[in-house]
């Protein structure tokens, strides 16, 4: 079966020719069929006469024209094996089990099994809550501070409670579990899943389980894993806020992530360019009294963190080192020094370009390419952007996947780049060269390969500006087109 805009459902049984319908077509007007035979060669596939058209161009309740496009054989049997594996009842399960036990003997093998140093400063400053050195001591054994919001602090506090074995797996567990919630929030935004979708994909557990496994190895995610750091919840905190029905829901988890780490409260821009004034007043609400509890309990370090700590971005490592991945990072590593005045134009020339970026994929109708630049500017002009801060290229990978632009070349070509970046732990490789107070300089090649994460960031931030302002214009010649995305060769849900 031919779903979506042209991909095609292999069927096991190949007895029967089978009828070709459209995701959203009427019973009375079936497709063409597709024998058995063709399969091994040739299928016709149902398109759009434009390969780049908008997915606005096509009302969803009407099939698309036909060409006389192939869709060669080796692709069906791809997309045939696929549909297959995410419709099982265990595949998934079992890569999930696979990748949990590769994960523990390859985490066993290095050089400090399961250490997760943040975990371990999360739960040291728990312990130094009320004794007036949350900001001052250091967690061994790599000498690192207290670097939240008191907020985070006081929340960290039951961690306390539990033995340091038991604590590290279950948040080994619970982050497998954010992967999940990470991957089915963004279909919903997608409109690929959840109630009232408007185009649905079948067999969504099997693909949340199989992009939990898969999503693991990213280094962003892997070593957010080996650091026991809090990304991962963050980032499925203010996903599932996203795709929540009330407002004040939408708001809390901007307002929540931010008083626990401050850097997500750039989610704001994401509600605030849509005009979603109660959002955005929820979102300052919340963080204001995540404010308000750490005064309450902590004034003076609250004060102190507000008013001081949190404008030192030094205090939390040094900008230049290789897995600082923002662009102060990257221009102080080519230029051989921390050089404000350049990343302040830098920056705001990005900030201009993101802005700008997410009000137009907001315009388009388009709002998980929205939450993704308005994600991605944050992580390229904050000071400091850990390698492990990079978590959204999970979603984007599932826009780039799913969404409706997921056609286009150059957005294949983006995934595929980020796919490359990410899996070949490039940046792990840099740290791996440092040593210990290494100054900003360091060899070309170096510099140059440390850039990788800002540059596609950038290159991230254009290409969602400029598929959306096509979508857009081509929204507007068309009002009523709805903005459905086309299917992803996973088949849609009848």
């Amino acid at each position: 079966m031919i779903t979506g805009r042209g991909h095609l459902e292999v069927h096991q049984n190949l007895r029967r020719p089978k009828t070709l319908i459209m995701v959203g077509a009427t019973p009375s007007a079936p497709l063409p069929a597709c024998d058995g035979r063709a399969q091994t060669r040739t299928c016709p596939a149902v398109l759009t006469t434009n390969p780049n058209a908008s997915p606005y161009d096509q009302r969803a309740d009407q099939p698309l024209p036909e060409t006389g496009w192939p869709l060669v054989g080796g692709r069906c049997v791809v997309l045939g094996a696929l549909q297959r594996f995410v419709a099982s009842s265990w595949a998934p399960w079992a890569l999930l089990g696979v990748t949990g036990v590769l994960h523990v003997l390859a985490t066993l093998a290095g050089g400090d099994p399961f250490l997760m140093v943040d975990l371990a400063v999360y739960v040291d400053g728990a312990r130094h809550l009320t004794d007036g050195t949350l900001y001052d001591f250091f967690s061994e054994p790599l000498h690192l501070p207290f670097t939240y919001p008191t907020f985070s602090a006081i929340i960290f506090t039951p961690m306390t409670w539990l033995p340091w074995t038991l604590l590290r797996v279950l948040w080994q567990l619970a982050s497998f579990g954010a992967i999940g919630l990470m991957a089915y929030s963004t279909l919903r935004l997608l409109g690929r899943a959840g109630p009232k979708a408007p185009n649905p994909i079948q067999h969504v557990r099997g693909i949340v389980v199989t992009v939990t496994a898969l999503g693991l190895w990213l280094e962003p995610v892997r070593t957010t894993f080996n650091y026991g750091q809090i990304n991962l919840f963050l980032c499925a905190l203010l996903l599932a806020g996203a795709v929540a029905g009330k407002e004040w829901m939408a708001g809390a988890s901007v307002g929540l992530a931010a008083g626990i780490k401050l850097t997500p409260a750039i989610t704001g821009l994401y509600y605030l360019l849509q005009k979603r004034w109660s959002a955005v007043i929820w979102s300052v609400v919340f963080f204001a009294l995540t404010v308000a509890v750490g005064a309450a309990l902590l004034p003076s370090e609250t004060y102190r963190f507000f008013t001081k700590l949190m404008l030192d971005p030094g205090r939390t490592g040094p900008v230049w080192s290789a897995i600082n991945q923002s662009l102060r990072g990257a221009l102080a590593r080519i230029a051989g020094e921390d050089l404000v005045s350049v990343w302040l134009v830098f920056a705001a020339l990005a900030t201009v370009l993101g802005v700008w970026v997410t009000w137009v994929c907001l315009r388009a109708g388009d709002r998980t390419a929205g939450l993704l630049a308005v994600q991605f500017l944050g992580l390229l002009i904050s000071p400091i952007s850990w390698s492990h801060h990079w978590v959204w290229v999970l979603p984007l990978l599932l826009w780039c996947l799913f969404g409706s632009r997921q056609r286009l070349v150059a957005v294949r070509v983006l995934a595929i780049a980020w796919v490359i970046a990410t899996c070949s732990y490039i940046v792990s490789i840099l740290i791996a060269q440092q040593y210990i107070d290494q100054p900003a300089s360091r060899p070309g090649w170096q510099s140059g390969l440390g850039a990788i994460y800002p540059v596609l960031g950038v290159a991230t931030l254009v290409l969602l500006g400029v598929v959306s302002l096509r979508a857009g214009v081509a929204r507007q010649g068309d009002a009523k087109t709805p903005a459905t995305p086309p299917d992803s060769g996973l088949t849609a849900a009848s």
